[in-house]
């Protein structure tokens, strides 16, 4: 099954097309993306057959402190703590074209890597 980007899902890029966009994201846009973030990282969560218990304990928080935070998790903070906690990694990449830059990954400016 070939993966989507949400970003790329026809309502998502109406929203984003919409000249009162930015008025419309004060109203409710954060939240739907927030609910769409916790369910794709609860699905995972669920495919992998890993428990809340078990992500707390890789944590060191309580399980009700991790059910807080997959209800949402869209901070870069929050995805990177439970993608580890899950034996994951976390990518966050911004794509020009056809070039893909990694957000999280990406050497400094000056460094040996650049």
């Amino acid at each position: 099954m070939a993966t989507k980007n949400f970003f790329d899902l026809p309502g998502v890029q109406a929203i984003y097309k919409s000249p009162d966009y930015e008025k419309d994201s004060e109203i409710g846009y954060e939240d739907m993306f927030q609910e769409i973030v916790a369910y794709y990282v609860n699905l995972n969560r669920r495919r992998r057959k890993i428990t809340q218990k078990q992500i707390a304990e890789a944590l060191h928080i309580s399980q009700p402190g991790v059910c807080q935070m997959l209800k949402r998790p869209a901070t870069i903070s929050k995805l990177w703590r439970l993608s580890v906690a899950m034996g994951g990694k976390l990518e966050v990449n911004i794509r020009f074209g056809d070039k893909v830059y990694s957000l999280l990954n990406e050497p400094l400016p000056g460094s040996e890597e650049e």
